[in-house]
């Protein structure tokens, strides 16, 4: 089974002080709740690429417990070979793999409780390139955590 590794990026917004703003606390005010919509929505993606490389590592390592700890209920897998997978399935599949997966174009979009990340995942093993997949995956927020919905892989 292959899957997609996810480098945890790390976004730093700074803020300075407005010049020429003439003292309208007005537009201070509304610039200061944007700047914190924008850090709280960092904080977000940062959490599900969080819970996406902690995933990628249980997928390489086998861990079976971690794995469950993330899929949802619901969780359907469809691999870079087009097979459709339960949850069930999925965590029934997993075992120790020799390979490293490294994740590169990936971008997070957050709607609601709903992430999904999109990006491209290049497999190798002693520095040889197994495969490289385009992937889809698809989060739900459910009691303060990010659960895998769905994931999908193209091979390319």
């Amino acid at each position: 089974m292959t899957r997609k590794a996810i480098g945890v990026g790390v976004a730093v917004l700074v803020f300075g002080p407005l010049t020429g703003c003439g003292g309208d606390t007005t537009e201070m005010a509304s610039v200061s709740m944007s700047a914190t919509a924008s850090v709280s929505a960092i904080e977000e993606q940062d959490a599900v690429l969080a819970q996406e490389a902690r995933w990628l590592t249980a997928i390489t390592a086998g861990d079976r417990d971690t794995i469950e700890s993330i899929l949802s209920p619901d969780f359907k897998h469809i691999t870079s070979e087009g097979t459709l997978l339960g949850r069930d399935e999925e965590i029934a599949s997993i075992v120790p793999v020799a390979f490293t997966m490294n994740a590169s174009e990936q971008t997070v979009d957050i709607v609601g409780d709903t992430a999904v990340i999109h990006g491209v995942n290049t497999l190798t093993e002693s520095g040889n390139v197994l495969a490289r997949e385009r992937f889809t995956d698809v989060f739900i927020q459910q009691n303060g955590t990010w659960m895998a919905l769905s994931a999908q892989e193209t091979a390319i």
